[in-house]
């Protein structure tokens, strides 16, 4: 099996808030010393995405079948507005380390 481990972020409009929500979570990864492939995607290829990611990161609600793919795959689902809004990004992020560790 392929190894899964990478954290993925997907907005549904394109991939500018993605990115910066990537870049974000990179930066929090290198301060803490977490090695862990962090990518923004395209929301339109999420289902091709979701198989070879271990967490996802999405910015709009994602659809309930991409939900429920994610739920099938094993892959941990996490928002992303907290790391625009810096409101809850610590209680996230904290819960996104642990996902890494998974």
């Amino acid at each position: 099996m392929a190894n899964k481990k990478r954290l993925i972020v997907a907005c549904g409009s394109g991939v500018a808030t993605s990115t910066t929500i990537a870049e974000k979570i990179k930066s929090k990864f290198e301060e803490d010393n977490v090695n862990y492939p962090v990518e923004a995607v395209d929301y339109k290829s999420i289902s091709n995405e979701l198989p070879s990611s271990s967490i996802y990161v999405f910015i709009a609600k994602p659809d309930q079948e991409v939900l429920d793919q994610a739920e099938s795959l094993g892959v941990k689902v996490f928002p992303g507005i907290p790391f625009l809004t810096g409101v809850g990004v610590d209680d996230i992020y904290n819960q996104i380390i642990e996902a890494t560790n998974e």
